[in-house]
C-alpha cells in the first residue's frame, strides 16, 4: 500500500442512506481501511446497531447524539467491533470523519 491524498473539495457527495458521503479512500470491504466524510441533516434518526469492524468518528461541524449523550465538534469517537452504540441523531445537521478499518457500509 502507499500513501494517499485526497482533496475533500474534490471528491463528489454520494447520496447515502441517511443523509450523503463523501468517499475519501474506499478500499473493497474488509481489506483496507476506508475514510470518509458523513453528511447528516436533522432527520437522521439511525437505531442501536454494532458493526464487525473497529471505527472512529470525529466530529468536524455540528454535533451528534449517541445515546444519552452529545458530542461537540472536536470530539473523536473510538468504537471497537461489536459493541453497540446509538441510537444515532444528529438534531442540527453535522459532518463528521469516520475511519472504518477494515470495512464499510
Amino acid at each position: 500500500m502507499e500513501m494517499q491524498v485526497v482533496n475533500e473539495h474534490d471528491v463528489e457527495e454520494v447520496k447515502t442512506g441517511r443523509g450523503y458521503t463523501k468517499f475519501l479512500v474506499q478500499h473493497e470491504k474488509g481489506k483496507e481501511p476506508n475514510i470518509m466524510v458523513r453528511i447528516w441533516g436533522p432527520e437522521t434518526d439511525i437505531p442501536v446497531h454494532s458493526h464487525d469492524y473497529d471505527e472512529m468518528f470525529f466530529v468536524l461541524r455540528g454535533e451528534v447524539e449517541m445515546g444519552d449523550k452529545t458530542y461537540a465538534e472536536g470530539s473523536c469517537i473510538y468504537i471497537p467491533k461489536g459493541v453497540p452504540y446509538g441510537p444515532t441523531r444528529a438534531p442540527k445537521g453535522m459532518h463528521l470523519l469516520r475511519y472504518v478499518e477494515g470495512g464499510h457500509d
